[in-house]
């Protein structure tokens, strides 16, 4: 012991030699000192006998090496303090002060109110307009009188009998500057922005008897809720996109925002700046709105997932390969809110490796000349709870030629609507419903695959909410760090998201309630009983996608028109070249059309002018017959018929149902040309 307590005092001199060892002095000291305290039992001096022992070729190392302990230990530690810095403001988020997507505005048809879901919450909303009044100028020019679109927003009830609101009308009556909503079951009028009740009818005859000529007006604004008034949410209008708020009124939120309590909507800037099209796309999936979200900032699955969509390229530009181009991630937390970005260098990783080793086996191609431009960088931006935006830039803050953003609608518990942008600076729009048909066709090839994905995921966040999981200190419900084996450099955002999710669900509005609604009723004795659900119920384009798409909706009905016009025309020609074959034929048309039989229906002048008109129009008919089907147009009309049938039926066919088993297996074939099978 005496030899041991020497070896500290040496330290302790030879360290005070130098102020740039003070740390490793310490740690030093510390580790003889614990090893040297009083030990209570022969057996456990013997241990501390042995710890020496087994201490001291660390005791002997230079000051240096413990300095580099030292660093790393304080090092570990920042970043512990850090992550728990980071936790701590994860519990700070709240989901009640955050505004969700849930329609684009020109989706939603005028003075007609409609259904749109939040958190398992049903809420009715309406676009109308109303008359917006410039004041006159100092020129002495006269007020203009302009209309502009107003959204307004309740939940979906009626206080009456809770009959939904969405199933109502929007009435004529109202002032100026807006219009109210009527229930359909006993004609309750409610204001849109208020919620107020504004007529009951069957109550008017006894108010007309008491009030008279004033009895029709409208009640008078209260303040104070009663029980007849619905309830209003927020809603405003941003970049085309409707959002709405439900924990706050429109004045509730109108007073947050001034108070600096309640952020506005997230925005893209791209869509902001001059020469930019915008082109707008929406779908329902039933597919959680965590899975869909991580699907869409998955970096990694484009390659195979999306292996035949013709520009596999482009989904190898988000990923890393942990050598030459890693991905870095930041994060911002600010006023209750959370943002993360990455970006990587948007060059070819996997495949520029399967180009060069696996289509060679194992070697190398001759290296072709370098670029020396500088890479762009590949950007994911989430802004939670809702937005997504990707898109390749000289540099992460630049704005970048072409933007796919993503609002993900958190409708419910194992549920979601997903909306997209094409934000590009392009001289031209893309019509809509050619977009609409690129991106269906995109969606359909990996959604079915989140089915998997989406039953553990509930299953596991079930399991932690019957375990108490998100009662514990930081209230995190572990379910991705338990569910997922992630081992791709790539996976570093995908990985924060995970762990903003498990942390913060737990405080989701409903969301406790659904998962475990849903739990009880696919589950028993903890197996999961739920059957695997057909590709037809998950990649229904008419039900998620046409229904509640007015332009899409529009174009089938074209669509149809084309199909029973062009099989009209084919048949009439068909038969015109069928029974007037030859000049008898046609003879027998024009006998036919200007027989007396059709004309002795009708008595005196009038038959005589019908039976004359009859036989003119067949005489007509008979020659334009007799040029027509003698002629090479017949065969090019024919033709153009024929054509136009089918790619109207072909057009119809990408908003009903279309990928099947079969084409799924044809797509996925298409694997093997990106990754060699070795």
């Amino acid at each position: 012991m005496k030899q041991l307590k020497a070896a500290a005092l040496s330290i302790l001199l030879s360290s005070q030699r130098s102020s740039t060892t003070v740390d490793a002095f310490a740690f030093r000291l510390k580790v003889v000192n614990s090893l040297l305290s009083t030990s209570p039992s022969a057996s456990d001096q013997t241990k501390k006998t042995a710890d020496v022992a087994a201490a001291a070729p660390l005791l002997s190392q230079p000051s240096s090496y413990l300095n580099d302990v030292a660093t790393t230990a304080t090092a570990a530690s920042s970043r512990k303090a850090a992550a728990t810095a980071k936790q701590r403001n994860f519990q700070e988020f709240d989901y009640n002060s955050q505004w969700y997507p849930v329609s684009w505005a020109e989706d939603v048809p005028l003075n007609e109110p409609i259904r749109v879901t939040l958190f398992d919450v049903d809420y009715v909303l309406a676009k109308t307009t109303a008359t917006k009044t410039s004041a006159a100028n100092d020129d002495g020019e006269e007020e203009v009188k302009e209309e502009e679109e107003v959204f307004y927003a309740m939940l979906d009830s009626c206080p009456h009998k809770k009959v939904a609101l969405s199933e109502g009308r929007i009435t004529d009556c109202g002032t100026q500057d807006k219009r109210y909503f009527q229930c359909s079951y006993h004609g309750w009028t409610f204001d849109g922005e208020s919620g107020e009740c504004m007529e009951i009818p069957q109550t008017m005859i006894a108010k007309q008897s008491k009030g008279g000529n004033n009895a029709n007006a409208p009640a008078a604004t209260t303040t104070k809720k009663r029980r007849e008034d619905a309830t209003s949410v927020a809603v405003r209008v941003v970049q085309g996109m409707v959002w709405m708020q439900p924990s706050h009124t429109p004045l509730e939120a109108l007073s947050a925002i001034q108070r600096g309590e309640l952020l506005p909507p997230p925005t893209i800037p791209e869509m902001d700046l001059p020469g930019y099209k915008v082109t707008h796309v929406v779908r329902d999936f039933p597919i959680d709105w965590t899975v869909l979200m991580e699907n869409i900032m998955d970096p990694d699955h484009g390659y195979f997932a999306h292996s035949s969509s013709g520009a596999a390229v482009g989904f190898d530009w988000y990923s890393a390969d942990g050598v030459e181009n890693t991905m870095h991630v930041d994060e911002d937390f600010n006023e209750g809110g959370w943002k993360i970005a990455s970006s990587v260098n948007a060059v070819p990783k996997l495949i520029k490796y399967n180009q060069n080793f696996r289509n060679n086996e194992g070697k190398p191609t001759t290296k072709k000349k370098e670029d020396t431009t500088p890479p762009r960088v590949a950007t994911t931006t989430y802004t939670a709870p809702s937005l997504i935006a990707l898109g390749r830039r000289t540099n992460s803050t630049s704005p970048s030629p072409f933007v796919t953003a993503f609002w993900v609608s958190p409708t419910g518990t194992g549920k979601s609507r997903f909306m997209s942008a094409a934000v590009g600076k392009t001289p031209f729009s893309i019509p809509r419903w050619m977009v609409h048909i690129n991106l269906n066709n995109f969606l359909d090839q990996d959604t079915f695959l989140l089915c998997g994905q989406h039953r553990a995921v509930l299953k596991r966040e079930a399991e932690g909410y019957l375990q108490g999981e998100d009662t514990a200190a930081d209230g995190t419900n572990h379910v991705r760090k338990s569910t997922y084996v992630y081992r791709s450099p790539s996976e570093r955002l995908p990985v924060r998201i995970g762990q903003f999710f498990d942390a913060t669900l737990a405080r989701v509005p409903n969301r406790k309630e659904g998962v475990l609604a849903w739990y009880e009723k696919h589950t028993k004795n903890h197996k999961l009983l739920e059957p695997w659900p057909s590709r037809e119920e998950v990649l229904n384009r008419y039900e998620q996608h046409t229904k509640i798409c007015p332009d899409s909706m529009d174009l089938v009905e074209r669509c149809d028109k084309v199909i029973n016009s062009s099989k009209l025309v084919g048949m009439a020609l068909i038969f015109m070249k069928v029974i007037g074959r030859s000049h008898e034929g046609l003879a027998q048309i024009t006998a036919a059309l200007s027989n007396p039989f059709v004309s002795g229906f009708t008595f005196g002048a009038v038959r005589q002018l019908f039976s004359q008109s009859t036989s003119i129009f067949g005489s007509l008919v008979h020659r334009f017959a007799t040029a027509l089907i003698q002629s090479k147009p017949f065969y090019s009309i024919l033709a153009l018929a024929l054509l136009s049938h089918y790619v109207a039926s072909r057009i119809k066919r990408e908003f009903f149902f279309k990928f099947d088993d079969e084409l799924h297996r044809k797509d996925i074939k298409y694997i093997a040309k990106n990754w060699v099978d070795l």
